[in-house]
């Protein structure tokens, strides 16, 4: 599975990339969240299939683009409003409607490893049709 991860905290960011890599996952790493916003070029409607799978964002951003930004723009785009996305944060967030609208799973910090992959197997589960 092909994951990118906005993650600014240096710690968290070097032990996901190594755990989601030892997962079997390729690891799209984005320095922050204009990098980010650019490398995937959330202005590019095109058909094109995205590059990645499932996006990690941390919420809080070092920066002037917060995470839940980053998700809101790349939903915008009809490449992305369907593409897995988990918000990780360490602050009480509280606006679960702004998460349900934005299709966001929430993933609060700290977060055990396992937690972690169970929730990206269970957003990248093929949906059955109802």
């Amino acid at each position: 599975m092909r994951v990118g991860l906005l993650e600014d905290d240096q710690a968290i960011q070097e032990m996901l990339v190594l755990v989601l890599q030892d997962e079997g996952h390729s690891v799209t790493l984005y320095p922050g969240a204009e990098e980010c916003l650019a490398a995937l070029d959330v202005a590019d409607s095109s058909p094109i299939p995205p590059p990645i799978d499932v996006m990690i964002v941390d919420w809080r951003l070092n920066g002037l683009v917060s995470g839940i930004e980053v998700i809101s723009r790349l939903r915008e785009n009809p490449r992305f409003n369907t593409l897995p996305c988990i918000l990780t944060t360490a602050a009480t967030f509280n606006d679960t409607d702004e998460l349900q609208h934005l299709q966001v799973s929430l993933l609060e910090k700290p977060f055990s490893v396992d937690d972690m992959l169970a929730l990206i197997k269970e957003i990248t589960r093929p949906q059955l049709p109802k």
